[in-house]
């Protein structure tokens, strides 16, 4: 087996690969140079007999021709990693995700990034390789969504999703992703030291080309092992997004991970109710004050009368040990729930926000960390039913929407 094969390559490019590698990958290099573009059943045959995990294509061929051959790969080669060698423009990566590919780099790129791209690829087709030869099971994972939520900003709501997701991921690593569902101020990729090269903004682009393959492509890794949907880098992106779009997003990512968390908006948007909708669990963040406590008592009883009845509730009061003059047991006699998890102030918290290196990895042995750890176990656990996401949740909720148009 070859480990990366060249189509329509040319001198250059072949040439900044095998420096990308400083010359170790002579031997799981193949190319093909010929400059015939209408008949590829030779490069087709020769990919079928050297099965290479990664095939790049281009920069010697004409786009169309480069994006046909793309197709073609991807058709008849499922385990095979396609990357596209192409100049950046208009339309390119759009494009290109159509025709299967899964990453694209530029034939000008320095060495490192040819480098990173090429390894990534190696490491998806040998996971698709491992899912194809242990039959269809991936495609029947019970997952869990989880729909993290709070009726008021500042309760600590983003630190919990990331800090859950980094906890899971360090369990299950590769089965767990992390949507940023605050699609105009979404921050969880800072919280992570991530800088995405692709967010939600891109997966929406493709319309009704949206499936598994485009919304995976359009994840960022993190090296716990999770995987994070950034939000768009800017609000006016946002406006692009719809909540059908978002529906059809987490259903994908249901049936790809075993778990599933949604970092929501403050209060009810659009979203954030679609995010509701689709859980299996809902995880409800409070801080120990009475405007928090309160609205968060508020939002409960919108929940109830919506019809958001079916999904598993969750409580943690973060900064538990807050002396405002509210203990647990007044907090949950307001509200109507046992606190599954209490989570103790820290200054540690809000550095890590700004550090973007999560409390479970950069402070583990602190109680807060504890507590986050408390957290990931709960939800590590068998849950103790089974929610039963009836039609009557959407309808319910289609109803609230529609009272709040007329509003």
């Amino acid at each position: 087996m070859s480990g990366i094969f060249l189509a329509g390559s040319d001198d250059s490019w072949e040439e900044s690969v095998r420096k990308a590698f400083g010359g170790t990958i002579s031997g799981e290099l193949r190319a093909w140079n010929e400059s015939s573009e209408d008949d590829t059943s030779k490069t087709l045959g020769d990919i079928r007999s050297i099965e290479p995990l990664v095939v790049t294509v281009g920069p010697a061929l004409a786009s169309e021709s480069a994006l046909k051959l793309c197709s073609e790969i991807d058709e008849r080669f499922p385990e095979i990693c396609v990357v596209l060698v192409s100049e950046p423009g208009d339309g390119v990566f759009e494009r290109a995700l159509r025709s299967g590919v899964r990453d694209v780099v530029s034939p000008l790129a320095d060495a490192s990034e040819i480098r990173e791209t090429l390894d990534r690829a190696k490491e998806t087709a040998l996971k698709r390789r491992s899912n194809l030869s242990s039959g269809p099971q991936n495609t029947e994972i019970e997952s869990r969504v989880i729909a993290v939520v709070s009726p008021k900003g500042g309760a600590g709501k983003t630190a919990i999703s990331t800090n859950l997701s980094i906890g899971l991921a360090q369990q299950l690593p590769g089965q767990v992703v992390v949507m940023d569902l605050d699609v105009q101020f979404g921050d969880v990729g800072h919280a992570l030291r991530l800088l995405p090269e692709r967010t939600l903004s891109d997966v929406v682009a493709q319309g009704s080309r949206l499936d598994a393959t485009v919304v995976k492509a359009c994840l960022t890794p993190h090296p716990s092992g999770l995987f994070v949907l950034s939000a768009p880098d800017t609000p006016a992106e946002a406006d692009d997004v719809s909540p059908e779009q978002i529906t059809k997003i987490i259903e994908i990512l249901a049936k790809e991970f075993k778990y599933v968390i949604l970092d929501t908006a403050a209060g009810l948007d659009e979203f954030t109710l679609t995010a509701m909708e689709s859980a299996t669990d809902l995880l409800l963040v409070c801080a120990t004050d009475v405007a928090s406590t309160r609205s968060m008592r508020k939002e409960i009883e919108a929940f109830d009368q919506i019809g958001l009845t079916t999904q598993r509730r969750h409580f943690a009061l973060n900064r538990a040990d807050a002396r405002v003059g509210l203990e647990i047991r007044d907090i949950e006699g307001t509200i109507g729930m046992e606190v599954n998890v209490a989570i103790p102030s820290s200054r540690n918290v809000p550095l890590s926000m700004n550090q973007g290196t999560p409390i479970l990895e950069s402070s583990p042995r602190t109680p807060v960390a504890r507590a986050y750890g408390e957290l990931v176990n709960h939800f590590l656990a068998p849950p103790k039913d089974s929610p039963s996401l009836a039609a009557s949740t959407e309808a319910a909720v289609s109803r609230f929407r529609r009272k709040r148009e007329v509003r």
